[in-house]
């Protein structure tokens, strides 16, 4: 009985075993085959996307009417 029972321990260990190895292996090969797809799926919208032309300069200044409107409204709010 202690020899079949130790048949039993070892059988299930080696199970254990493969069974880990098997759900290691396939966690490997699910994470390559996701960075593959990622790699292959950037390329191409990088390849096919449009080109985006710069705008043209736009002027930046403030005219002297709005700094000044905007100097009144901030005077008044602090005000009141």
């Amino acid at each position: 009985m202690s020899y079949n029972a130790r048949m039993n321990i070892s059988e299930s260990l080696e199970q254990g075993v493969n069974l880990m190895l098997l759900g290691m292996g396939m966690v490997f090969f699910i994470l390559g085959l996701l960075v593959i797809v990622i790699k292959a799926v950037s390329s191409l919208v990088l390849r096919y996307e449009p080109v985006v032309e710069p705008s043209p300069t736009v002027s930046t200044k403030i005219d002297d009417d709005i700094v000044a409107a905007i100097t009144i409204a901030v005077k008044r709010f602090r005000s009141k």
